[in-house]
C-alpha cells in the first residue's frame, strides 16, 4: 500500500469515529457537570445546618465539631467521625451510593444530635492516630488554608457557580 492510501483509511476512519469520539466527551462533560452541581447544593445544604460557631470551624478547617445530648464531642471530617477524647476513636459510615462529602458529613452530624446510640452501633469503630498538620492547626505544605487564619477568604459555595 502506498502512502496515499494509508492516508486515505487513516482519514475514513476518523470521519466515521469523530461522532462516537464528540458522543463520549459530551456524557463525560454533562457528568461532570451534574457532579459539580450537586456538589455545590451538598455544600449548601450543609451550611444551612451548621450553627455560628460550626461555620467558623468548617470555613475555617473544613471540619466541625458536634456535642451531643450526652455531653461527648465529635469532630465531624471529611470521610469521617473522631470522638475528642484522650485515646479517640474514628468512625466510619459509607453510604450504599456515591454522595457528595457534604451530604455524608451533614447525615453524620444529624445522626449523632437525633440519637447517637444508633450511629455507634451502625458506625466502623477504628483507632485514631492523626500526624496530620492540619489536625495540629498548622498550615499544610499544598498551600491550602488548614489552621487558624483571620484573612482566610473562603466562603460557602453559591448556588449561582
Amino acid at each position: 500500500m502506498t502512502a496515499a492510501t494509508w492516508w486515505a483509511a487513516g482519514l475514513a476512519a476518523a470521519v466515521v469515529l469523530m461522532p462516537c469520539l464528540v458522543i463520549q466527551l459530551r456524557r463525560a462533560w454533562a457528568a461532570g457537570v451534574r457532579r459539580r452541581r450537586a456538589r455545590l447544593r451538598a455544600e449548601a445544604l450543609l451550611w444551612t445546618w451548621l450553627s455560628p460557631a460550626q461555620r467558623k470551624q468548617y470555613r475555617a478547617r473544613r471540619w466541625f465539631e458536634v456535642t451531643t445530648a450526652s455531653g461527648r464531642r465529635y469532630r465531624i471530617l471529611r470521610g469521617g467521625v473522631v470522638r475528642m477524647h484522650p485515646r479517640g476513636s474514628a468512625y466510619c459510615i459509607e453510604a450504599t451510593s456515591p454522595v457528595p462529602v457534604a451530604d455524608e458529613m451533614l447525615a453524620n452530624k444529624l445522626l449523632l444530635e437525633t440519637n447517637e446510640r444508633r450511629f455507634l452501633a451502625t458506625a466502623h469503630r477504628f483507632p485514631y492516630r492523626s500526624v496530620l498538620p492540619s489536625d495540629l492547626g498548622l498550615w499544610t505544605s499544598f498551600g491550602r488554608a488548614t489552621g487558624d487564619r483571620p484573612d482566610d477568604p473562603r466562603e460557602p459555595p453559591s448556588w449561582n457557580n
